[in-house]
């Protein structure tokens, strides 16, 4: 009721003043943030009414262990006033939650950080925003049943959920599942450094860009291996742009399994040249390619592509495919060789203790399914189809 009052009296005080006294009168933030400080210490959750609030500052939410809980996505909606530029809602406090409503950026660079350990976006829809969704710089996070949606625009480099914990961390961990998320610029997840468990996803649009590789999901760096990943049970369709890959793995380690994986410009799994580690087992990735003026040789058109480099990979129980009725997926697992001109930022080395076994390679371009040219040491190929 309090927090009714409040909004109530900020509305008619800004249509009584007009434009001329826009500032803070038209803010729900203030309000918002009134409430909460308002909040008896015996309650953990504050609850908003259905209705729209106008965000013309960031609200920061310090208190750790509350719960900010709307009436429903579409219900209680957030909005970002079009003159104000920062970051809308900013969880400053350790275990503290926001649930059931929706935030929409209306253009701001970033909506959302899950700024202290321990945050949880449960059930939000985070939409129309220009760079991040929801950023996530703190560990011990999660992120579940929430809508995340981008702008559909590739001039627009939006990520749908962003973590990165620098070059050297390994201690921060952070779940995502259960979350649809479309229809960003860039990467729908990008996540680096730390423990990262991603499961039970819908990806789909993401990665319209036209700027070279990336995925829908893309995870770990290129200079780093401290990225530990468990990737499983996410559907990862249709590829925003003509260079979108489904899952791009970078430095660490990772086990992507049963996830299904259809419809990119490049490979439906991409393992890049400083993984320290991989399984990759019981995925359904079919009609990749679609980029065929891609420039690798080979061409990065696979259903897994390995490049020169990795470690300790396992391709195992995967099911590659093409069923268009113009394939362009050329193989089902490609591993790559060493260049002949070594880019000096990466090692020029082959890949190194690999086994691509009982997985069925067929109904691509090339119907015998594996290209191996990785002169790979420790290489086992076995049981496979064809």
């Amino acid at each position: 009721m309090r927090l009714t009052v409040i909004i109530a009296l900020a509305v008619i005080f800004a249509a009584l003043c007009g434009s001329g006294c826009y500032a803070s009168t038209n803010d729900s933030a203030f309000a918002l943030t009134q409430a909460l400080s308002e909040l008896p210490p015996d309650r953990s959750v504050l609850d908003l009414a259905e209705g729209i609030y106008t965000i013309a500052s960031t609200w920061a939410i310090p208190r750790a262990g509350v719960t900010i809980r709307g009436a429903g996505i579409g219900k209680t909606v957030l909005i970002r006033d079009p003159k104000f530029d920062g970051v809308m809602v900013k969880m400053d406090g350790a275990n503290s939650t926001i649930s059931d409503l929706t935030l929409d950026g209306n253009g701001t660079a970033t909506v959302i950080s899950l700024n202290q350990p321990g945050a949880v976006a449960d059930t939000i829809e985070v939409k129309n925003f220009g760079h991040i969704g929801i950023a996530v710089p703190a560990s011990d996070c999660r992120i579940s049943k929430c809508l995340v949606s981008g702008f559909a625009d590739p001039a627009i480099q939006s990520i749908g959920i962003w973590h990165d914990a620098g070059r050297t961390s390994t201690n921060a961990t952070l779940t995502i599942d259960h979350n649809t998320i479309k229809n960003n610029g860039n990467n729908g997840i990008y996540c680096t450094g730390g423990k990262v468990t991603i499961a039970n996803n819908q990806l789909s649009g993401n990665h319209r860009a036209t700027s070279p590789g990336g995925g829908q999901i893309d995870v770990g760096n290129a200079f780093t291996t401290n990225t530990v990943a468990i990737i499983t049970g996410n559907t990862i369709v249709d590829g925003g742009g003509i260079k979108a890959g489904g899952i791009e793995l970078g430095g660490g380690n990772f086990t992507v399994t049963n996830n299904v994986i259809r419809n990119h410009g490049l490979a439906g799994i991409g393992i890049g040249h400083n993984a320290i580690q991989a399984t990759i087992n019981g995925n359904t990735i079919s009609n990749s390619g679609h980029n065929t003026a891609d420039n690798n040789e080979p061409q990065n058109r696979s259903g897994i592509y390995v490049m020169y480099g990795a470690k300790n990979v396992e391709i195992s129980g995967n099911r590659c495919f093409d069923d268009q009725p113009n394939k362009t997926q050329t193989w089902g697992v490609i591993l790559v060789s060493p260049p002949a001109r070594p880019d000096p930022r990466f090692s020029g080395r082959a890949t190194e203790h690999i086994v691509v076994k009982q997985n069925d390679l067929r109904g691509s371009i090339h119907p015998e399914g594996l290209l191996d040219q990785s002169t790979a040491r420790n290489r086992r190929v076995s049981g496979n189809l064809p």
